[in-house]
């Protein structure tokens, strides 16, 4: 008996390392909400989004009633955790992710909020089993993703690539490298932020004192190694400079984006409220009042 088509989709998000990161470092906790209050889904009134400790789930309260629907749930929802990846690229905070479908329910009481339903039972015990970095599909979504590369991992999910630019350079180059032409700037307009992101997770699978961390960017790195070997190489040979790539300065404009946005998050939540209570406040040295 075939099964009826899923009408909810549910992206269930972990921020890694969140538990250290609370009790070491709670200025990246305010610049991590922060984030998370900034973006891009949250303006669509198609999705909800719920945050508790270190754990976001993004979901859409009208069921699909057509594949035209699957397939906008699917594309927005991996749009969501690719918005996640850009703002948080050169900040040293990471993420893993599932996009699952399947029947949960969110109901709001008088007093609390109850969220319940099999597909985040799914989610939670899937997520914890899957050593990577980054966003993992499952074969539920899979007939509904148009615009994502993937990967297979493992018999129920694939590894989606976040950074659609490397794949634009990837079609444009054949993978082969220096590309002589500048124009590619043009099919990939933020290809330094995935650049960024590889040399980070490079730097994360060698230096990183956790083995377990190392272990979920080595397979992070993988994937990307096998999807672009002829890019990857020439940024390892060359120590992730973009001149492997294509001709010298074709990304300048585009690097002093990316510099110019992780100096932005950088600052993401600083002065308010939040930061201000879980920051401890250094003693003020005596002095001259200054009025």
């Amino acid at each position: 008996m075939t099964e009826p088509a899923p009408t909810r989709f549910l992206l269930y998000i972990d921020i890694l390392g969140f538990s250290e990161m609370t009790k070491s470092d709670p200025r990246s906790v305010a610049r991590t909400y922060a984030i998370l209050n900034k973006l891009n889904v949250h303006r669509d009134k198609a999705f909800k989004t719920i945050v508790f400790s270190d754990t976001v789930l993004v979901y859409n309260p009208i069921g699909a009633r057509n594949d035209e629907d699957r397939n906008f749930y699917v594309w927005y929802l991996a749009e969501a955790a690719e918005d996640l990846y850009s703002r948080l690229v050169g900040q040293d905070i990471w993420f893993r992710a599932v996009l699952i479908a399947g029947e949960f329910n969110h109901y709001q009481l008088e007093n609390l909020d109850a969220f319940y339903g099999k597909a985040l039972i799914d989610a939670y015990q899937s997520e914890k089993r899957l050593p990577l970095i980054g966003l993992a599909l499952h074969s539920s979504c899979l007939p509904y993703n148009r615009f994502f590369r993937v990967s297979p991992f493992t018999d129920d999910f694939s590894f989606v690539y976040l950074s659609r630019p490397l794949e634009y350079l990837h079609a444009a180059s054949g993978d082969g490298y220096p590309f002589a032409n500048r124009i590619v700037s043009d099919h990939s307009p933020a290809l330094p932020e995935g650049v960024r992101y590889l040399s980070d997770i490079y730097r994360l699978m060698r230096t990183h004192p956790e083995p377990l961390v190392r272990a979920k960017a080595l397979t992070t790195w993988d994937f990307h190694a096998r999807r672009y070997p002829g890019m990857v190489a020439a940024l390892v040979a060359n120590n992730f400079s973009l001149d492997a790539l294509a001709p010298p300065g074709t990304w300048d404009i585009a690097v002093k984006t990316l510099e110019e946005n992780i100096r932005h998050n950088k600052r993401a939540g600083a002065g308010s409220q939040m930061s201000v209570s879980i920051t401890p406040q250094r003693p003020r040295k005596p002095g001259k009042a200054i009025f």
